[in-house]
Parts: C-alpha cells; structure tokens; sequence
C-alpha cells in the first residue's frame, strides 16, 4: 500500500524518521505527489535521547520495516541524493545514510541523527511548496545547518525552500513548559533571513540564554513581520534582531512570563527598542510592546545611549574574529552587498522611554504598555511620579497617522504626571490626531505583563505563562483540500 499524502510533515521521534523514508520513495516515484507538502517541523532533540544500541527486539521490529522497501526505490533515492548541490562532504553523509545495511549495523543514536538528517535535506529538495516550517531546539545536525545556509545563500543551482512565507522558532517537546526555551537565535535566523518569499518570523517563551552568536548584518532580512513574545531577551540582543529585516511592517515584542535559567531577568532599557525601531520607522503599520517587567528599574545607571556605543567599541578582537568567523567571511561579504544601510537616530532623546513615535508616517496601530511609553515611576510616593520626565508630551509623541491606540498598565489615580498627559490626550486627539478613532486602556484597565506575572525577578508558579495548545503533529491531505491530523 502506498504512502498517504500530507500536508504537514513532522521530524521529530524515531517514529517519524522512519515513518518519513518511505515517504520520499513515494515522492520519488510520483514528485507532484511531494507538492501537496506545505508544512514541516523539524525538533531535534529527541534524537539525543537513546544513547544506547537498541534491543535485540527494536532492532528485529526496525528491520522488518526496511526488508519491506522495495530496493529500486532506495536505489533511486540514493541516486536523487547523489545528483543534489551539496559540498562533497554533506553529499557523503547523506548517501551514506541511505545506506539500510550499513544503518542497521550502527549505534542507535548515530544512526538515527544521521539518517534523518539525510531525509530531512531530501525533504527540503523534492518540497517545493512549503509555505510553513517550525525549528524547534537543539539544531545541531552540522550536514542540515550547511544546507540550509547554502540554500539561503543561493548558493547551489536549485536552492530550497523559495516559497517559504513563515518561520516559527518552537521549544521542543523535552522543554519542561514552566522555562523558557533555548535557542540560537541568530544562527536560526541565518538559515532563513534572504529566501525570497519569506514575511514572517515569530518565536514565543524562547530565551538567549549564554548566545554563542551575537552578530548579524544589518538590514539584510525579507521578513515583513517579527513576533518575539513571552521572551527573555537583553535589550541589545533584541536590537540586533530587529536590525535584520530591511522594512518592518508589523512588530510584537513582550518580555516576561516564564522561568529563567540564571533566575533573573533580561537587562532592557527602552531605548534598545526605540533606536532599533527608528530603522524602520518609514515601514511600521502596527507595532506591538510590553517591557513593563523588565524596564521599571528605578536606578540611574545605563540609561545614556553613548554608553552601549563605547561598549561595543571596546570588544576584544578575538571575540569580533570569532563572531566573523562564525558568520562566515564570505556570507559577510554577501550580505552586506545584498542589504540596505539602517537609518539611525543619534540625535534622538529617549530618557527613560521608547522615544517619541511621531516620525512614524505610516504607523496605525499602536498597542504599548505604560512605563515603556512614558518610562519609570517613584513607587515609594502615593501616587506614584515619573522619575524623570519624558522627553516629549504624549500628544506631541504619537504620529498623526495613527488610527488605534491601546495602552497596557495604565490605571487612573495611580500617576499623576501619567493622568495629566492622558488627559491632554484625550483634550487635543481630535486636534492633533485626527484619524485616531480607537482608544484602550484609559477607561477601562488592561493588564501589562508587570500586572499578570508580578513585579518580581520571575513570576510564581501560579502566575506563570500558559501557551495555548497546538497540533503540530502529521496532517493527512484530503482529495478535496482539507485536512486532517494523524496522531
């Protein structure tokens, strides 16, 4: 019986590698069958698990299922694989683990991480729909990464993954769901950052934790839209981040919500934010930030912009040698021609805010928490006072074009430097803002992470993050284009 035809495809157990084999024979034998494939997700980490050969049993059940293949298929599959762009020693591997008896004579864990690598680089070559693709942690698997970068490059005859819209950095599956996960972030975003079609890339309850990548070229990325939620991410690293797309339309970042692994939290100031969002201030349609967790620190330390300038200029050159190195010389070389130069804004006074939003043409909607907007507060008074002021009025700091405006944080009473600026907005909206016909959080209150998760380092067990439930398990295609999840 031939293999179903699916629409998502997941690698994640040894279950699915070896569900996935016979898959791409059928893909093979019929490639317009390998076209209906619009989803993959790829979690790793179960790979690591079974450090040990399989039993005398797994290993009679597992080679029952090979002896059924039909050889000229494996044949065929390793030729397809031999006839692929890889460099010599990717090409290697792959045919190697193609190879059934030479698999079934290898330790479990190397034959698993291995073979599946191979089958993920076919899967990624026959696809040529696939729209959506999810990488969880743990993506080690060296012949997968030099494919993938390659292929973003354009640097083999036909690249993969040309019609990819949406990327989506997950936790895997081992993740105790109380942490956030860990991921290389920039490595990731390296594999994925130029593919042509690309408009999205969102992550959520991810972590930076001990980056060993912390470069990236500036102005270089598709991607129209970033979402970075329920995330503990420093504030430079973050600038870093959205410094990669070359025009962003739609941005959402929320710090906060889940454990740590050094039990603290990330540092922020909102001018991490604000100078790196400058960059794209003529794209912004719709922007998206709550920091109110991370950026109350009433202290007067590193709230000056020249100082994250004086410490970039003071790493050591092996650290920049080694971060080029990682890069790639030549990736460097080819991206800097391949992107824009951001606009900066080295004139610009954020104090203890975002920074005014005014030169933001095209920004619509708005939705923001209170301290990032206005800074932080002398809680030690009742009712509160900004500590310092900000450097403009909130009426003189939101652009003309906007149309929704939501404020997260904010409760009347509590501030009245915040109450008087409120007010005036709502005196001289229709003056000043005029298409502005949306306004939340003034009259009624909506919670900023700071009121869900706590005011301390890291939220209680009962307060913390809960992701909504999703299905990213094989999903079977139906003849009349619907479908349906396999479990």
């Amino acid at each position: 019986m031939s293999a179903p035809n699916y629409s998502r495809v997941r690698i994640c157990s040894c279950k699915d590698v070896e569900h996935l084999y016979p898959l791409l024979q059928a893909f093979i034998q019929n490639p317009a069958r390998a076209n209906i494939v619009t989803e993959v997700v790829i979690d790793t980490s179960d790979w690591r698990q079974a450090e040990w050969p399989p039993s005398y049993k797994d290993e009679v059940e597992e080679r029952t299922g090979y002896e059924e293949l039909a050889d000229p298929l494996e044949v065929r599959l390793q030729r397809y694989a031999g006839r692929l762009d890889l460099d010599n020693k990717t090409s290697a591997q792959v045919i190697k683990s193609l190879d059934k008896k030479r698999r079934e004579h290898a330790l479990r864990i190397r034959n698993e991480s291995e073979f599946a690598s191979a089958l993920i680089i076919l899967l990624f070559s026959l696809c040529e729909n696939i729209s959506t693709l999810y990488l969880a942690e743990c993506l080690y698997q060296q012949p997968i990464l030099d494919y993938l970068l390659r292929g973003n490059y354009g640097q083999m005859r036909h690249p993969p993954l040309q019609k990819l819209k949406n990327v989506r950095f997950i936790n895997s599956v081992w993740t105790d769901e109380r942490v956030y996960g860990t991921i290389e972030i920039l490595q990731y975003l390296q594999l994925v950052h130029r593919l042509p079609a690309l408009e999205t890339v969102t992550m959520d309850a991810i972590q930076s934790y001990q980056a060993d990548r912390t470069f990236f070229i500036p102005g270089t990325g598709n991607m129209k839209k970033m979402e970075i939620t329920h995330c503990d991410i420093p504030g430079d690293f973050l600038a870093l981040i959205i410094s990669i797309p070359k025009a962003l339309e739609e941005f959402k970042l929320s710090i906060g919500g889940l454990w740590s692994t050094d039990s603290g939290q990330p540092f922020v100031r909102p001018f991490h934010i604000g100078q790196a969002l400058y960059a794209h201030r003529k794209s912004l349609r719709l922007l998206d930030i709550d920091l109110d967790m991370v950026v109350h620190d009433t202290s007067d330390l590193s709230w000056d912009t020249k100082d994250e300038e004086n410490e970039k200029e003071n790493e050591s050159d092996w650290l920049v040698k080694y971060q080029y190195d990682q890069y790639g010389r030549d990736r460097i070389a080819l991206d800097k021609d391949f992107g824009i130069k951001p606009e900066r804004s080295d004139s610009k006074e954020y104090g203890r805010t975002i920074g005014s939003l005014h030169d933001f043409p095209h920004l619509t909607h708005l939705s923001i928490s209170i301290i990032t907007l206005l800074g932080s507060r002398d809680e030690w008074q009742t009712p509160n006072r900004l500590l310092k002021p900000a450097p403009f009025r909130l009426i003189d700091g939101l652009p003309p074009s906007l149309e929704y405006l939501c404020i997260y944080g904010y409760v009347r009473g509590n501030n009245v430097d915040v109450d008087e600026q409120i007010d005036e907005l709502l005196a001289r909206k229709d003056e000043k803002l005029s298409r502005l016909n949306v306004i939340k959080g003034v009259n009624e209150h909506i919670p900023s992470f700071r009121d869900i998760y706590g005011d301390e380092d890291e939220p209680g067990e009962n307060e913390l993050y809960v992701k909504a439930s999703s299905d990213l398990g094989w999903k079977l295609a139906c003849e009349s284009g619907e479908t349906v999840k396999v479990e």
